[in-house]
């Protein structure tokens, strides 16, 4: 009987407290690690692009729909420009229609009311192994989304809103890692957390290259520092920059920066090195030799990573070089998902079909 139709583990005293995790667990706690992280990671783009364009002032139409642009072509939902922010729209219309779609449309599936949804349905199939705190916190973020005030308090005041999700994620991480067991199930959901960041990390890099490449040379240095910048507080390291990096913004310094700094918690470099441990762990505590085959992926990746090198200058080489790291980790959640996870024959991760923008499809399940 394969193992991941039924249990990881066969009793192993090194498994959980001598009991096997079923693999329904498993594949429950990583899916909610997974949205968690994605709801808090949007909220955190959509505030900075929101403090971009309310607080740059007297920025024009087209600065406007750049940014636009970068937010739905990180969340999948380019197709959406046109109709969000049409030609001729002031910015702050823009920012609105944006930030209402990415946020609480739900029709739109990588909205974040519609990661709370699946992250709290996830929840709700373990409460067993999750802890009471845990099940509270998220199933009042879930009734906050959908509360009909809402949408008047995104019209009132989209900063507010979009804090309280940011901290709400992060509270829920605290809570997992302080009143949870930390056995398989914590362990699964730390390693889609790490795996998640990696992918949004190389979709912000890659999203904001290539409006820098179509720009090329006609746009001014300044606005180009408000995207890096903007790069910067949407992978939470802007202090660390400026203390490992005194002086202006550098396209390169801060690339590399965010994809080999091993201290940073949101670096790619951290994050794979995070996933790896989790996976070793996890492997370790199961009796059935499994993993194997996304302990080899993330185990090359990493060792790729541990060597800072200089960052390709062409736009070009250097968004080759981020897809190949996000190829990395789809390819390593992919061999999580077919080992340990539920419906191995429905992959979450399309890392061979590429979409219109060059990334693949998000992770979904």
């Amino acid at each position: 009987m394969p193992v991941n139709q039924f249990r990881l583990g066969y009793g192993d005293e090194r498994t959980t407290r001598g009991r096997a995790l079923l693999a329904r667990v498993a594949d429950s706690g990583y899916w909610m690690g997974r949205y968690i992280e994605r709801a808090e990671q949007i909220a955190r783009m959509m505030l900075v692009s929101n403090d971009v364009l309310t607080g740059a002032g007297g920025v024009d139409e087209d600065f406007g729909r750049q940014i636009a642009g970068d937010v739905l072509r990180i969340t999948q939902s380019e197709f959406m420009l046109n109709d969000l922010a049409p030609p001729g729209n002031p910015p702050e219309r823009t920012v609105i229609a944006v930030t209402r779609y990415v946020l609480l449309d739900p029709q739109n599936p990588g909205s974040l009311v519609n990661c709370i949804s699946k992250a709290r349905e996830n929840a709700r199939g373990i409460r067993e192994q999750i802890s009471n705190e845990m099940w509270e916190h998220i199933n009042t973020m879930y009734w906050m989304m959908l509360s009909t005030e809402a949408d008047t308090r995104l019209e009132e005041s989209p900063q507010e809103i979009l804090r309280q999700i940011m901290a709400g994620s992060l509270l829920f991480q605290g809570l997992s890692d302080q009143t949870m067991e930390h056995g398989q199930a914590w362990m699964f959901i730390g390693l889609a957390r790490h795996l998640e960041r990696v992918d949004i990390t190389c979709r912000i890099l890659a999203a904001k290259c290539a409006t820098l490449a179509r720009a090329d040379e006609a746009m001014e240095e300044s606005l180009r520092v408000i995207h890096w910048m903007a790069v910067l507080r949407s992978c939470c390291c802007v202090e660390a920059y400026r203390r490992a990096n005194m002086g202006d913004i550098d396209p390169g310094r801060v690339a590399s920066f965010i994809i080999f700094d091993p201290m940073v918690p949101r670096s790619i470099h951290f994050c794979v090195r995070a996933a790896l441990e989790s996976v070793d762990q996890i492997r370790t505590m199961l009796a059935a030799d499994t993993g194997r085959e996304a302990q080899r992926i993330l185990g090359r990746l990493y060792a790729d990573l541990q060597y800072p090198q200089a960052i390709p200058r062409p736009h070009d080489d250097l968004l080759t070089f981020i897809e190949e790291l996000r190829s990395g980790a789809a390819q390593a959640a992919l061999a999580v998902q077919e080992q340990w996870l539920m419906r191995p024959g429905n992959p979450p991760v399309a890392a061979t079909a590429p979409r219109s923008n060059g990334l693949p499809a998000l992770a979904t399940r």
